[in-house]
């Protein structure tokens, strides 16, 4: 190592730093906004390591290369008048690789790898709600493991290492840890993730996932399958059943349907799923495309459409934290008032104000909400 903390490598290679300074990059709605922001760049000849590093500085934004894109491979792109999000979708393309956003993160990973951790994210996340509905002893500990945190890492880090200082912050053991080889990564962040987002990017990139332990204290290691698919429920209310299934077949022919009287539930990989919302809601899924400008604005003037049936009331949160709401609230209190925020609750609105609406989503609780513009602070009922 020389005196300036660089450790060498061989020929060719970008040189590690090993006290690099702990990034500020944007979180949450800052962060969304930043994606939406005009960018224009070009490199010729250069790395996509030295392109990503460069980006996250000017940026500050945290961009995760999958240890599957070689590093070094030198691009030659020129990038106008596009979004940052655009702008780094347009660089993925380039590796035959794609971008997904997991917490404050663009991760940029290999296309089949990334359509399956879109739809692991959704399974691990729904398997930790079951043991919550199923144990409500695990509710403090389900909501310590959906807890947002941000983790750096240096040059020459291990992903064992990498996997251990996650697993030891959510206080978590792993059984088959040996699956995860050695390795030396560069440089990178974790922005604003919770115990399922954290886990998942960093197993991902060696095929592995995992499943938990009957009290969520414990994970095992194990090999992502060929096919990662998930079920989920359509209402065809005002739809005809025959147009529909021939549609969604003619599109999708291997899909698995099953129809319940006037329910479709499917079985696909999240990426399926989106386009058959779009399909069957195309005026929803038009509302849910990010956009710059949504993100800012009030609630007091946006309208609310949701119907759900037993759901927990964090996980339509969660989904409301995508759209740049943003909720605060002390934990501790809430635990104290004996608020569980993993209760199942059912919602129908439509086109209902910011009032109606968050009446609706917190009638069954015991709580106070105050908005104020994006923000919902919560506070149990005195």
């Amino acid at each position: 190592m020389n005196q300036r903390g660089y450790a060498n490598q061989g020929p060719g290679e970008f040189p590690a730093l090993l006290n690099r300074e702990i990034p500020r990059y944007h979180t949450d709605r800052n962060f969304r906004q930043a994606l939406t922001q005009p960018f224009s760049a070009s490199w010729s000849n250069v790395g996509i390591r030295a392109i990503i590093q460069r980006i996250r500085e000017t940026q500050n934004i945290s961009v995760i290369l999958d240890r599957r894109v070689d590093p070094s491979r030198k691009l030659k792109i020129d990038l106008q008048n596009l979004t940052l999000e655009e702008g780094l979708a347009k660089i993925a393309e380039l590796v035959q690789a794609r971008i997904i956003i997991v917490g404050s993160n663009i991760f940029i990973g290999p296309d089949a790898s990334v359509s399956k951790l879109k739809t692991l994210l959704e399974l691990e996340s729904g398997a930790l709600r079951e043991l919550a509905v199923s144990q409500k002893e695990l509710h403090s500990r389900v909501l310590q493991l959906s807890r947002n945190q941000t983790f750096h890492f240096q040059d020459l880090d291990t992903p064992a290492e990498i996997l251990q200082y996650i697993t030891n912050a959510y206080q978590i053991t792993v059984e088959k840890e040996q699956l995860v080889p050695h390795d030396l990564w560069s440089n990178f962040s974790l922005v604003s993730v919770n115990a399922t987002e954290s886990l998942s990017l960093i197993l991902i990139q060696f095929d592995l996932t995992y499943e938990w332990s009957g009290d969520a204290a414990s994970i095992r290691l194990k090999s992502v399958p060929d096919k990662v698919l998930i079920k989920k429920t359509y209402p065809l209310r005002g739809k005809s059943i025959d147009s529909v299934t021939r549609q969604l077949k003619e599109q999708f022919p291997d899909l698995k349907l099953t129809l319940n009287g006037k329910l479709l539930s499917i079985e696909a990989a999240m990426d399926v799923h989106d386009q058959i919302e779009q399909l069957l809601n195309p005026q929803k899924a038009a509302r849910s495309v990010r956009s710059g400008v949504g993100d800012t604005v009030p609630l007091n003037r946006r309208k609310f459409t949701l119907r759900v049936k037993k759901v927990p009331v964090l996980a339509i949160m969660q989904k409301l934290e995508q759209s740049g709401i943003e909720f605060e609230y002390n934990k501790q209190e809430l635990i104290e008032a004996k608020i569980n925020l993993l209760q199942l609750i059912d919602v129908a609105v439509v086109d209902a104000d910011a009032e109606e609406f968050f009446d609706a989503l917190f009638s069954s609780f015991k709580l106070d909400y105050k908005m104020q513009g994006v923000k919902i602070s919560l506070t149990p009922q005195k």
